[in-house]
C-alpha cells in the first residue's frame, strides 16, 4: 500500500511541476547569468513543446507572450512592442 501511494504521489507532483523561470530582464548580464538564462529558456522551450507536440513557432510565440504577461515582464513586453512597431516601417 505505501508503495503504491508514493508511487501515486511520485507521478503527481512530476505531472504538475511548473519550470519557474524569471524575466528576462531580472537575470544578470554577466557569463553565469547569461548560461543560467540560456538553460531556463531552453527548459522553458522543450516543455512547451513537450505539453503541445504540434505546436508551430507562432504557437511558441504566443505563449511566450502570455508568459510574459503572467508574470508581469513589462521589460520585455515593451521591447516586443518596439520591435513589432519597427518591423511596420522596413
Amino acid at each position: 500500500m505505501l508503495l503504491i501511494f508514493c508511487t501515486v504521489f511520485y507521478i503527481y507532483t512530476n505531472r504538475t511541476k511548473t519550470i519557474h523561470q524569471k524575466c528576462p530582464d531580472e537575470y544578470g548580464i554577466d557569463a553565469t547569468s547569461s548560461a543560467q538564462y540560456q538553460e531556463d529558456f531552453d527548459r522553458w522551450t522543450n516543455n512547451f513543446y513537450d505539453k503541445h507536440p504540434g505546436a508551430t513557432l507562432r504557437d511558441w510565440n504566443k505563449a511566450r507572450y502570455q508568459f510574459w504577461v503572467d508574470n508581469d515582464c513589462t521589460e520585455a513586453i515593451q521591447r516586443y512592442y518596439e520591435a513589432k512597431s519597427m518591423s511596420k516601417t522596413i
